[in-house]
């Protein structure tokens, strides 16, 4: 099965290609963006870049047995940013990123909001699981408007820098979002 093309008002989500990484390598340079995020190094390693692009556009072949379905947001032709499940063998996990200049613009609440739309439409998952940087408060506040529940203080590994900071772990249920909670 292939990936699926998501529109929303103003986003495209669609499958990760190798051809996303010279924009990956744009935005994900910049170091307000990664500091933010568990898996990204800095600076950007276009090697790890293109092995997780491959890996992301493959998954999609297998989506019964992915252990994580990725999406990239564009915006007018252009991507910007990306969400991804992992842990979908477990209690899947919602990570999402935009670059710098499309921040407070409310792409990512759109995005994510269509993007879990499909995840609790599509598979038979009741929770979804999401955990962002105390510090982040954007992604906090991404997390709030799409209804999660804050359920614990953790520890998030920072590959881009070397540490583990200080996160929340918030979750929502398929009955919560379906339901406008």
């Amino acid at each position: 099965m292939s990936a699926p093309v998501i529109e929303t008002q103003r986003l495209v989500l669609r499958a990760p290609r190798l051809e996303d990484l010279g924009r990956c390598a744009e935005l994900l340079g910049d170091y307000e963006v990664a500091k933010m995020l568990s898996r990204v190094t800095y600076p950007y390693d276009l090697d790890e870049g293109r092995n997780y692009l491959a890996r992301a556009g493959e998954s999609w072949q297998d989506q019964a047995n992915a252990e994580e379905l990725s999406f990239q947001v564009d915006l007018n032709g252009e991507m910007i940013g990306g969400i991804s499940f992992k842990k979908l063998q477990e209690t899947p996990e919602i990570g999402y990123w935009l670059g710098r200049p499309y921040w407070g613009k409310g792409y990512m609440c759109e995005a994510a909001r269509a993007a879990v739309t499909w995840l609790f439409h599509n598979t038979d998952h009741e929770h979804l699981a999401c955990e962002a940087m105390t510090e982040n408060a954007a992604s906090l506040r991404v997390a709030e408007k799409l209804g999660f529940r804050i359920v614990a203080e953790v520890g998030c590994n920072s590959l881009s820098r070397g540490a583990t900071m200080p996160a929340i772990r918030a979750e929502l249920t398929r009955t919560e979002f379906l339901n406008g909670h």
